[in-house]
């Protein structure tokens, strides 16, 4: 009986021919049937919140389903949450924003954040699976090596490397007959250099680990000279550089050296949280003149020179061997925070030299 009444009513509704209305209800049914379905990725730049909001909402309006304003602030207050840890966690941590319409009859789309990370090591190991060796040039710094010549007899000078790679500076100065202790971070570095040395039959000691880790132990007054070559630049906060140089002041000999690059900002510019951040992203961590002396406050070491790693490199390297690598010199000016043809980024890397007093 039910169903025969609902019969009936439907015979008494009036009979559409209109080919307008009728392609009205067709695409009303295909658009039921019309997934929406992707992600987005964004690098966890808590500063970018905004920018990376509007993207979203511009990308659910294209796909003509607008983000609802009461979603908006809940939204924001997520992503605000997992841009700052993954943040924290590392500098390579990336949110990635997983979208798929919903089922009609509901419209919109269902919404899933997540935020995935990789340490260095990771990072670097993908550059071995990707990239042509030698992966950071194939001379060693000359700033380097002309600061190890100024030191006498090789068999009587003790080297360490921090952050030494796959052995560009440690492999030519155990060649010359230096002692080097070599300290590296990745595990697939450290064992192309142990290949290496092993193969050579050279005088160097390798250990896997973080110059930074309370565990990481070097032996006092061992050492004449000390070099941290392209490592600070991955560091975090000022609190880590001061930690590298107390810790490379103890294990240097009184009147040894230490040399490191690190990216210095120029003249009075203040970077702002957000230039810090991309710095970090870049592996171009940079600090003030005023807060690099602060690093070094208190500590038993007197700068001697201060000096452009840019330009040194480009006049001192041998014929042909500049620029180490084909992101040296772009990396090195700071264009790979500020990516700008036609002006100086307010940063540069430079070699600092200092004496254990």
């Amino acid at each position: 009986m039910g169903a025969e009444s609902t019969i009936d009513q439907t015979e008494q509704l009036p009979l559409v021919v209109n080919p307008d209305i009728l392609q009205q209800a067709i695409l009303y049914k295909i658009n039921t049937r019309i997934i929406a379905r992707g992600e987005l990725v964004f690098p966890c730049v808590p500063g970018m919140v905004s920018h990376y909001l509007k993207a979203i909402e511009q990308l659910f309006r294209t796909l003509d389903r607008p983000l609802p304003e009461e979603r908006r602030d809940e939204l924001s207050k997520l992503l605000v949450n997992k841009l700052e840890q993954g943040y924290r966690t590392s500098t390579a941590s990336m949110l990635i924003l997983q979208y798929e319409s919903v089922q009609p009859p509901q419209t919109g789309l269902a919404c899933k954040v997540i935020v995935t990370t990789s340490t260095m090591g990771e990072q670097y190991k993908s550059w071995i699976d990707t990239r042509e060796p030698p992966l950071f040039g194939s001379h060693p710094d000359a700033k380097l090596m002309a600061t190890a010549a100024k030191l006498g007899t090789p068999d009587r000078v003790r080297i360490l490397d921090v952050g030494a790679g796959t052995g560009r500076n440690t492999l030519p100065l155990a060649r010359l007959g230096y002692s080097v202790d070599a300290i590296e971070l990745t595990p697939a570095f450290a064992e192309q250099l142990k290949a290496a040395v092993t193969a050579e039959n050279l005088p160097v000691t390798v250990t896997e680990g973080d110059v930074l880790d309370p565990l990481m132990r070097m032996k006092p007054a061992r050492y004449q000279l000390a070099v941290a070559a392209e490592v600070i630049s991955h560091f975090r906060d000022s609190d880590q550089v001061r930690l590298f140089l107390a810790k490379m002041c103890d294990s240097l000999c009184p009147g040894g050296l230490l040399l490191f690059s690190t990216f210095l900002t120029v003249g009075d510019y203040q970077p702002d949280a957000l230039v810090r951040q991309v710095a970090q992203l870049s592996w171009s961590t940079l600090f003030t003149p005023q807060e690099l002396a602060t690093a070094m406050e208190g500590l038993p070491l007197v700068q001697i020179s201060d000096e452009l790693v840019f330009e040194y490199e480009r006049h001192h390297l041998p014929e042909g061997a500049w620029p180490p690598t084909p992101w040296f010199p772009t990396w090195a000016t700071g264009r790979d925070v500020f990516p700008m043809a036609n002006g100086r980024p307010p940063m540069e890397l430079r070699w600092i030299l200092c004496r254990r007093s």
